[in-house]
């Protein structure tokens, strides 16, 4: 893109957040739709961040029910904290800055679980797993999701490859490759290990789109995960690297802009 078209920050940074909230609409409404989410119900969280899917949640269990949003620090939840404080009635919805290895809810205490695009950040799978079904009743539902293979998510697979031919990653890992450390075939495993019966699987194709490479390039130069990936080459590399996501993000583009494909994996399970 020349300088002197160059989009402003605000416009990159809405390109950024548009694609982002795009390739999560399919997956967020599957999940909902298999987690069975009624009114009265109780429901945690997981990784809530921003808070979307607390604030869908609120809407399903309505005013009998109970929303209890997680993630490991309360930073992490200070947009959904403003948008709470900005209501003009109060939503059922509690903050608690925990881990999902150190919950310590009673046991039985919750209907659903939701975990979107966060189990592959566990750091520690197993014991994450097993406070989670102990939080469960009989019966609730735990419904989380993760990326399909690297293959099918070129978004992620060729600027990880842009910087493997450059330079080896190694641990720890950027967000952009831990992403991908923990598949659906490896959290399914763990939650039949951590005791959880009929675990489902549900493959939902996924999209982000630009209006073109130039502006996607110029948006995802704001992106903190992507810049962490970049981090792990020498400064004089970074641009060659930037070139070659460029050069393959040109494969998803048409007339009409660009689209980049992608899955997404939508496992539910019962304790």
């Amino acid at each position: 893109m020349n300088p002197s078209n160059a989009a402003s920050p605000a416009t990159a940074r809405q390109l950024l957040e548009a694609q982002y909230r795009e390739s999560l609409a399919a997956v967020t409404e599957r999940m909902f739709a298999v987690a069975g989410i009624g009114p009265g119900q109780r429901v945690l969280d997981i990784g809530s961040g921003s808070g979307d899917t607390a604030l869908i949640a609120a809407e399903w269990v309505g005013p009998t029910g109970r929303v209890l949003a997680t993630d490991v620090t309360l930073a992490a939840m200070q947009g959904l904290a403003a948008h709470l404080r900005a209501q003009p009635r109060s939503l059922p919805i509690a903050l608690e800055a925990v881990a999902a290895e150190s919950l310590t809810q009673m046991p039985g205490s919750f209907d659903v679980v939701l975990a979107r695009n966060c189990v592959m950040y566990f750091t520690d799978l197993p014991r994450a797993l097993a406070n989670i079904r102990a939080a469960l009743r009989t019966g609730g539902r735990f419904v989380a999701s993760v990326y399909g293979p690297l293959a099918h998510e070129p978004f992620h697979d060729i600027p990880i490859a842009a910087v493997r031919r450059r330079c080896p990653i190694t641990e720890p890992y950027p967000d952009y490759v831990q992403a991908f450390r923990a598949g659906a075939d490896v959290v399914g495993s763990a939650l039949r290990s951590a005791g959880f019966q009929s675990v489902e699987r549900h493959v939902v194709p996924t999209s982000r789109s630009f209006p073109s490479v130039p502006e996607a390039i110029e948006a995802l130069r704001l992106s903190r995960s992507l810049a962490q990936l970049l981090s792990v080459l020498p400064e004089s590399l970074r641009e060659d690297a930037w070139t070659d996501i460029e050069a393959g993000f040109r494969d998803y583009e048409s007339a009409s802009g660009l689209r980049i494909p992608g899955e997404q994996v939508v496992l539910a399970a019962t304790p």
